[in-house]
């Protein structure tokens, strides 16, 4: 049983696009959330309002990051 070269390098690309894609979105969210904290913090507001609004605009510009690049060609 040898193994193709190609199908072995086709397949390390994968995961490795897809790990980039994984760690991206990620650090997007973390750093969304971590200035929206940073912000709360700040401004000494009662309630943490940016970092929720701060986090969940991550997560949705994270999707958009993450379907834009899987969509099919």
């Amino acid at each position: 049983m040898t193994l193709d070269p190609r199908k072995v390098q086709r397949d390390y690309n994968g995961y490795l696009r897809y790990t980039g894609l994984g760690l991206t979105m990620a650090l997007v969210i973390g750093l969304f959330t971590f200035a929206g904290w940073w912000l709360d913090g700040q401004l000494h507001w009662k309630y943490p309002v940016l970092t929720i609004v701060l986090s969940l605009l991550g997560i949705a510009g994270a999707m958009v990051y993450l379907f834009k690049e899987t969509k099919s060609k």
